[in-house]
């Protein structure tokens, strides 16, 4: 089950259970945890979590303000600009290894609840390595598209940077 998180919905469970996800993901750290908890409670944000049955969370995707974020990526990718048009950014996607299907289904919940919003634009920095950024690439063709060969943030990996509308 997909949820639209609030702020006051990150109890101490939810929190363990989504920085955890983060973490075996492979791209958060044990210094990420102090700047995800901030983000998990700013109302801006959106996040939302997939849940089994027995409410352990499988999925996990943050958007938020694009200009929030390019003022906290700066130092990571210095191209990535403040916009004068509204968007968001997809900080953050987060799937269990016997999962993957959700990591698309995530990414298309959050489209949906920001065009409800009224926003169409989108950026988000995409893993190569998982093949994340050709799937993004191929459904939703975005406008920019531009390769980090070692984003070093995440474990020096290639990232794509994508920025496009995203209209569902």
């Amino acid at each position: 089950m997909f949820e639209i998180l609030k702020p006051a919905d990150f109890t101490p469970k939810v929190v363990t259970q989504v920085i955890d996800l983060g973490k075996r993901s492979g791209t958060w750290r044990n210094t990420d945890v102090e700047y995800y908890e901030r983000q998990f409670l700013n109302p801006k944000n959106i996040n939302i979590a997939y849940q089994n049955g027995n409410g352990r969370i499988l999925g996990y995707i943050l958007a938020r303000p694009h200009n929030d974020a390019a003022l906290d990526y700066f130092e990571l990718d210095p191209l990535m600009k403040a916009s004068e048009i509204p968007m968001f950014y997809v900080d953050h996607v987060n799937v269990d290894k016997n999962s993957a299907m959700i990591g698309m289904r995530l990414i298309v919940e959050v489209i949906k609840e920001v065009n409800r919003r009224g926003i169409f634009r989108f950026s988000l920095h995409c893993r190569v390595v998982n093949g994340l950024n050709k799937i993004i690439q191929k459904k939703f063709k975005p406008e920019i598209i531009r390769r980090i060969e070692k984003y070093r943030d995440c474990n020096n990996e290639p990232f794509d940077y994508l920025e496009g509308t995203f209209v569902l």
